[in-house]
């Protein structure tokens, strides 16, 4: 149900439907009234039930229908034409688009209803196929965001996942080649496969292999090519190991400095593209420092001049006292750049290094 005041799933603000029916009835008849032309204006009254039935739901769709039909039969008070057959016909015009009216506010309100439904359905699989990050995992703090391109939607092929372990997290981030429905299932598969297999491998280079058979395994769409570009990192302490299967390196945040990728390394190739796979790249960080994964969700917004989004607009809001914050900072700065909601799906995983936790990683 549509709280009083808000949107409902379509945009619209129901409370408004009657009131402005009835205004609008108010309007017709004081209109009449003053031309002195009631047998000519009456049919006007038959937009007051169709404006309700646009925005309000159908019981109130009825009562501008019932006031619409009053007025219309008192219309012809004034001019002393009730019962004439020209006031009979304009009459039941009223009431036949009155019944209309009715019709297109249940068949509206019952499609908004499947759409609410929908949308709750796509709300319950976004929370199965990404999970929640914890918020700490030993001395990882970590943070998440994830917007959906395709309007009333929660969840695209963009992927995240993070999997701690006695004495590491590993995580993931990636985009899959496509959109719909096929990539929301290869999408999910990858998170399923990272789950498992960054439990039981003890090389990052091992995890991408088994993500790679996965998604060389998924059947081939029209375009003829599947694969998935991502980014798995592996952290340690103040090691941390990266590898890039075609997709940007993480961005690395240091409090004064300004943002830079986290080293110059050439990505490899996607996955499921087959061959071998080189070790990944090794890097430290420090207390304090903050590492940005995303989709090219990010990179590639273009705003009106169809500028890509400059990375070095992050320095700001990566310095955001919580990760919460600094995440909605980013949010903020992509759509300050597009001049509204991107046309890409985006995600967005900040991880950040706290004071040793007395090796509690994994808990």
């Amino acid at each position: 149900m549509t709280e009083p005041g808000r949107a409902d799933v379509s945009g619209h603000r129901p409370w408004l439907g009657l009131p402005a029916a009835l205004a609008f009835i108010a309007v017709v008849l004081l209109v009449d009234v003053a031309a002195a032309a009631h047998a000519v204006l009456i049919g006007f009254l038959a937009l007051a039930p169709l404006l309700a039935a646009a925005v309000d739901t159908p019981r109130r769709t009825a009562v501008a229908s019932a006031a619409a039909t009053a007025a219309a039969v008192l219309a012809g008070l004034p001019s002393q034409t009730l019962g004439s057959l020209d006031h009979v016909l304009r009459v039941a015009v009223v009431i036949a688009v009155s019944v209309a009216a009715l019709y297109v506010a249940r068949a509206r309100t019952s499609r908004e209803e499947r759409i609410r439904r929908m949308s709750e359905i796509v709300r319950v699989t976004q929370k199965a196929i990404l999970r929640e990050v914890p918020p700490r995992i030993g001395d990882v703090a970590l943070g998440a965001r994830y917007v959906s391109a395709q309007r009333g939607a929660g969840v695209g092929g963009d992927l995240y996942e993070v999997v701690p372990g006695p004495d590491r997290v590993r995580v993931i981030i990636g985009d899959v080649c496509g959109k719909g429905l096929p990539a929301v299932q290869l999408a999910s598969a990858v998170i399923g496969a990272f789950r498992q297999s960054a439990i039981v491998r003890d090389r990052l280079e091992e995890v991408a292999t088994d993500l790679d058979a996965l998604v060389a395994r998924e059947p081939r769409p029209a375009y003829g090519v599947t694969f998935v570009t991502a980014v798995l990192l592996e952290v340690r302490g103040p090691d941390l190991w990266v590898m890039s299967c075609g997709h940007p390196v993480p961005l690395r945040h240091r409090p004064g400095r300004t943002s830079v990728p986290l080293g110059e390394q050439e990505p490899d190739r996607p996955l499921g593209l087959g061959g071998r796979r080189t070790p990944p790249a090794r890097h430290t960080w420090s207390t304090g420092d903050r590492l940005l994964l995303y989709t090219d969700g990010l990179i590639e917004a273009r705003d009106h001049a169809g500028r890509f989004f400059p990375l070095r607009l992050l320095d700001r809001p990566l310095s955001a006292p919580s990760l919460p914050r600094a995440l909605d900072a980013v949010w903020r700065a992509v759509r300050t750049h597009v001049g509204g909601e991107p046309r890409d799906d985006l995600a967005l995983l900040l991880i950040e290094r706290l004071p040793d936790a007395g090796g509690d990683a994994g808990r």
